[in-house]
This record gives C-alpha cells, sequence and structure tokens, in this order.
C-alpha cells in the first residue's frame, strides 16, 4: 500500500512539473506577447487611416478595418503569403498575437471577394482582442444593433452590410476568390445566403479555439464606397468629411 501511494505521489509530481514546463513555455510567452501587443496599440497615432505615415511604417499597409460596437479597430497588412502576420505584428515584431491581414490573393482592393484574417484572442479577463469580437455576432440582438463593418482605403471608405455570421471550417466555399467562370459569382453569393446584387463581398475570418480545421466568419456585402477626406478632430483626433 505504501508503495502504492508513493507512485502516486510521484505521478503528481511528475504531472505537477509538466504543467509548470507548459506554463513556462506556452503561457509565460503568451502573456508576454499579449502585453506586448498591448503596448503596440497603445502606441498607435490617432491619424488618418489616409495618411502616408501607415505606409512609412509598414509598407504592406493597404488599409483600416473597424467596426462599431466592438474593439476592432486596427490597420491591415497584405503581405506576399498568408503565413507572415500569423506571428508579426503591424510594427514587425514577432509576436503570437499577430497583425489583422488581408489574404495575399486579393492583389487588387476592388476584388469581387475579400478575406481578412485575424487570430481570435482574449486578454486575462476574457475580453475579447483582435478578432475575438467576432463570436458576439452569432447574438442576432447585437447584430441587428452592429451590423455594419466599415474598411477606409485609398481615400475611400467601403461600407459593408454584415449578412451572415457563423461557425464553419476551413473547406467553407466562403473563402473562394477565384471566380473566372460565367456566373460563379453569382453562384458564390447564393451559396453564402448573400444580396443577389451585391458586387463585393467582405469576410472576416478567425479560428475556433484551438481546432485547426474550424473558423468563425462574418461576411458583409457592399453598400457603398465614399470617397472621402480627413480633418483633425476637436480631440486630435480624426474625423471623416463625407462629400
Amino acid at each position: 500500500m505504501k508503495r502504492h501511494k508513493n507512485r502516486i505521489f510521484l505521478g503528481l509530481a511528475i504531472a505537477t512539473t509538466l504543467c509548470a514546463i507548459a506554463l513556462a513555455f506556452v503561457v509565460v510567452p503568451h502573456v508576454r506577447d499579449l502585453r506586448a501587443f498591448r503596448r503596440e496599440m497603445a502606441a498607435l497615432p490617432n491619424i488618418s487611416p489616409f495618411d502616408a505615415y501607415w505606409q512609412q511604417i509598414n509598407p504592406h499597409y493597404v488599409g483600416w478595418l473597424t467596426i462599431d460596437g466592438t474593439n476592432i479597430n486596427f490597420p491591415v497588412v497584405r503581405a506576399y503569403d498568408n503565413t507572415r502576420y500569423l506571428t508579426t505584428t503591424f510594427f514587425g515584431e514577432a509576436n503570437i498575437v499577430g497583425a489583422i491581414f488581408m489574404d495575399y490573393r486579393n492583389t487588387y482592393l476592388s476584388a469581387p471577394h475579400i478575406i481578412i484574417y485575424g487570430h481570435e484572442v482574449h486578454d486575462e479577463f476574457q475580453n475579447p482582442l483582435m478578432f475575438g469580437s467576432l463570436y458576439r455576432f452569432l447574438d442576432e440582438d447585437f447584430l441587428a444593433a452592429n451590423n455594419s463593418i466599415i474598411f477606409m482605403a485609398d481615400d475611400t471608405m467601403h461600407e459593408f452590410e454584415i449578412f451572415s455570421a457563423r461557425q464553419t471550417d476551413i473547406f467553407d466555399p466562403a473563402y473562394q476568390l477565384n471566380f473566372t467562370a460565367y456566373g460563379e459569382f453569382a453562384r458564390f453569393l447564393e451559396r453564402n445566403g448573400a444580396p443577389a446584387y451585391a458586387t463585393q463581398i467582405i469576410t472576416l475570418s478567425t479560428c475556433v479555439g484551438t481546432y485547426y480545421y474550424k473558423r468563425m466568419i462574418v461576411q458583409g456585402s457592399l453598400i457603398h464606397a465614399l470617397p472621402v477626406t480627413t480633418i483633425a478632430g476637436e480631440d486630435g483626433g480624426w474625423e471623416i468629411v463625407r462629400p
């Protein structure tokens, strides 16, 4: 009996040690990177998304994404693949939080379908960061009150109305970007439940926990793309001036 108890205690000791090692190599770096991400976001200057500053800081900058009612208010980058910004921040620092990035195949912003990716991140108090807020759109009341996606690029404000929010997987046809065949974009709209008259779709995509294949997506159809300018706001920030 004593020998059996010793084995139990030894097993518990080993398990505790393994947990400590896991914390050292997984949790601690995550907390460290999360703090670094917060510092980086706090350091972002409150200037127009159309200011040359953003391209000077990061030549991969393509625009600015924002959604009312969420923490989503970030610069968007596009690299030469879809892996660089999984673990690289907007300022080019190595960080598991990464950045908000556009699919590298979206080589022109007027493409019929644009996909933007971001990690599902929460802080130590379970407040959503990055694309962690996308899950809120599964709530119909929240979606009804916050159904507009704004993407600002090339001195233009692109406004999309959200028509779908769902959990899916990487095999979903929602990730299609090639529409070379006749009528293929119309079929894409129908499969995704988008308005038949839509001329452009935006898809925001994030992971579902640690499941490799699962995804959470929010999709919107373009309402309008308005040329705008920006001016300095009273609080030192900036404001949009519509024509």
